[in-house]
């Protein structure tokens, strides 16, 4: 059991972070720890996306019919769904129950079947951030468990979350997360600040450093990956609490940095951009030390505020193979703090995480054949946006590069592009003079052919999206969510062969029309051979996986005919 005097000294900062904060309207009476534990699914948030109070209040869901799920939030910086449950344990002694996870798992289903009905409005208003961590590359959900408990679950009770898990994860890809956070969790949050500044970092070793006096104190230079490592291993997530950004995971570009840190480590430098520090004060050791060949330093109140994701990639790479990462040296800046005052401490975080970033499909920009696509589109009177920074105004008159290498993708004979499209778009443009780029992008790439696949792409992606508003199976609907590229791909299939699709703009009626009739009988089919082939996998993953969809295709074929 937590010590009364530590449970008391959480439920008093809870109280006072939170006081005025939690909706109580259902509940004006409150006798029962409602509130705390409202405040307790709040204060999840702010321990795993960094929110401020005033934020992480309104995402509270806790009410009748919650469907076991206290709080809702969509960290689109982190490109995550967070769905909480949490149990305020006032003599801080227990764990999780197994009736209380059981509820919680079959809510968290629930969510990944997009299935709402019957929730309470504040569940329903979700529905829209819900609908984008199901759809949008790249997000995952992130089951949280909070509570005020000494213990945490043992694996009999973990076993529902565990055997969702391993329904909705495969080897492609890892869609659900879960995390428990107990009593021991909270108070070590709380005792260092809900910014954190409790990490001081002693004998910090900078090469060939420099320092700027005005119009505050700050030193560069480099700096062991293997150091970045370790403060990764030893902080965590808590390096940057005053980031805009977490570690994101295995993105395109994290996943580039972690192939140069295991191929070539010694021109890492040359590649990345560095990290910058924050911190509360600078001291630096061995004053005089004559050379700027090494420094060592003292910083105390550290907080990482850009290079989270190199951060973040040396991190978990240097878990797994440190040697290699030893071999890497990262640029560093650190700010002295100590005479900043707040405003401009903002003003450092904010600039240093919104400067331009160039992606691997901005180099697509280089290739002549874009310049040729969009020159011959402008004589079917469409703009075709191909540039970083160029924006959609008329849906109208205009297509953009990103639908392009998506449609072409789901028109290409081979389903493993459709695949590709679904679970990895960053790999069809990641290098534009090898395949799959090329194979999609290059002299033979017909204009008409690229403008008419997006018009069907778009005309399917409303199709799906009505027909899934209106489908009572859950297999269904999610079949409507997650096998669009795939679906995509058997419209195109037959479309492309019509003589105009590669000689003129097809009416968009016409598109309607034979998209809206393809669609019921492709969403109807491929939910049949899906549950038929897989009945115990997650759709999300079965769309992503080749081997899979090569056998949903196959049977396809038995009953669709080109």
């Amino acid at each position: 059991m937590a010590n009364n005097i530590n449970m008391r000294r959480v439920q008093v900062r809870i109280q006072e972070m939170f006081q005025g904060k939690i909706d109580m309207a259902d509940i004006p009476n409150d006798t029962n720890g409602h509130f705390e534990t409202r405040a307790l699914a709040a204060f999840a948030l702010i321990m795993t996306s960094g929110l401020e109070v005033s934020q992480a209040s309104v995402h509270v869901t806790d009410g009748y019919h919650d469907m076991g799920i206290d709080a809702i939030y969509l960290d689109e910086t982190q490109k995550k769904l967070f769905i909480v449950q949490s149990k305020w344990r006032s003599d801080g002694g227990g764990s999780i129950t197994q009736d209380e996870m059981s509820n919680f798992v079959q809510g968290v289903q629930r969510v990944l079947e997009e299935d709402l009905a019957g929730s309470n409005a504040k569940i329903m208003a979700k529905s829209i951030d819900i609908d984008v961590a199901l759809t949008q590359m790249g997000y995952q959900i992130h089951a949280i468990f909070i509570h005020t408990g000494n213990q945490n679950a043992n694996d009999y009770i973990l076993r529902p979350i565990l055997q969702l898990m391993g329904k909705t994860n495969d080897e492609i890809s890892t869609i659900l997360l879960f995390d428990e956070l107990n009593f021991k969790d909270i108070y070590t949050f709380l005792a260092n600040g809900q910014e954190q500044l409790g990490i001081n970092i002693d004998d910090v070793i900078l090469s060939n450093w420099g320092k700027v006096d005005v119009p505050f104190v700050s030193y560069y230079g480099t700096i062991s990956a293997a150091t970045v490592g370790e403060w990764y291993k030893n902080y965590g997530n808590a390096l940057f609490a005053k980031n805009i950004r977490f570690y994101k995971g295995n993105t395109d570009v994290n996943e580039g940095m972690k192939k140069v840190l295991l191929q070539e480590p010694e021109k890492f430098y040359y590649y990345n951009n560095g990290i910058k520090l924050l911190c509360k004060s600078i001291k630096r050791k061995a004053k005089d030390s004559t050379t700027n060949a090494t420094g060592l330093f003292a910083l105390e109140g550290v907080s990482l505020v850009n290079g989270a994701q190199t951060t973040g990639t040396i991190g978990s790479l240097f878990l797994d193979n440190p040697e290699q990462v030893s071999k890497a040296i990262v640029m560093i800046q650190i700010i002295d703090l100590s005479s900043v005052d707040t405003e401009t401490t903002t003003q450092i975080t904010r600039l240093s995480n919104t400067q331009n970033r160039i992606e691997n499909k901005d180099f697509a920009a280089l290739d002549p054949e874009q310049d040729r696509l969009r020159t011959e589109l402008t004589f079917a009177h469409y703009s075709y946006l191909y540039k970083s920074g160029d924006k959609i105004t008329n849906l109208e008159k205009q297509i953009s590069f990103d639908e392009a290498i998506v449609a072409l993708a789901c028109l290409h004979a081979d389903i493993s592009y459709t695949v590709i499209a679904k679970g990895n778009i960053g790999a069809l443009s990641e290098d534009i003079t090898k395949t799959p780029y090329k194979a999609l992008m290059n002299r033979s790439t017909n204009s008409y052919a690229l403008l008419n696949s997006v018009l069907y792409m778009r005309e399917a992606e409303q199709c799906l999206q009505d027909k899934k508003e209106h489908v009572n199976n859950n297999r269904e609907r999610l079949v409507c969510i997650h096998a669009n590229r795939f679906i995509l791909h058997f419209i195109l299939r037959d479309k492309g062969q019509d003589e105009n699709f590669n000689m003129c703009v097809i009416d968009k009626d016409s598109i309607r029309n034979s998209v809206i009739s393809l669609v019921d009988v492709l969403v109807d089919q491929t939910t049949q051979f899906m549950d038929e082939l897989f009945p115990e996998s997650y759709p999300a993953n079965i769309f992503k996986n080749s081997t899979k969809c090569k056998q949903l295709e196959e049977k396809l074929n038995t009953v669709i005919h080109d």
